[in-house]
């Protein structure tokens, strides 16, 4: 998906964009990403590549494949580590002599657990760079103005 918004602020490699709110924001994937979302105005961190400027009218665009493809690996991780864990649980239980039911809900547990972080680490640092909306292009420059 790609939007046209206004360059408020820039800070190293982000920027602060602001886009316009319509009916198509409740749809949009980015919608967490956004500050705002509630009034006329939005506001987005995104990714500025292209260096753009306070003032700078740009087209931004939204990875909502990306965004896609990391909840199924979000839920779908999460979903597999409760699995392994239960199972792995049960397994133990057999092995020594252990209560099923406490053994498979402490697998379980243990299985969240591990795979919550697991799945944190990923996305604190793949996902990260990939999630973020990005500037492709400067539809009109502006006259610079505020914190650079």
């Amino acid at each position: 998906m790609t939007d046209n918004g206004l360059v408020i602020t820039t800070e190293k490699d982000f920027a602060q964009v602001e886009v316009a709110c319509f009916d198509g924001c409740q749809d949009c994937t980015a919608q967490s990403l956004c500050i705002g979302n509630n009034q006329n105005q939005g506001r987005l961190s995104v990714k500025n590549p292209i260096h753009a400027l306070p003032g700078d009218k740009v087209k931004i665009q939204i990875p909502e494949d990306r965004y896609n493809q990391a909840l199924i690996l979000l839920f779908g991780g999460l979903l597999a580590a409760l699995f392994i864990g239960m199972g792995g649980g049960y397994l133990a239980a057999s092995l020594f002599s252990l209560s099923p039911p406490l053994a498979s809900f402490t697998g379980l547990a243990l299985g969240l657990i591990i795979g919550g972080l697991s799945l944190s680490r990923i996305f604190r640092k793949k996902n990260k760079r990939q999630l973020y909306p990005v500037i492709v292009d400067i539809i009109k420059k502006g006259e610079r103005y505020g914190p650079a």
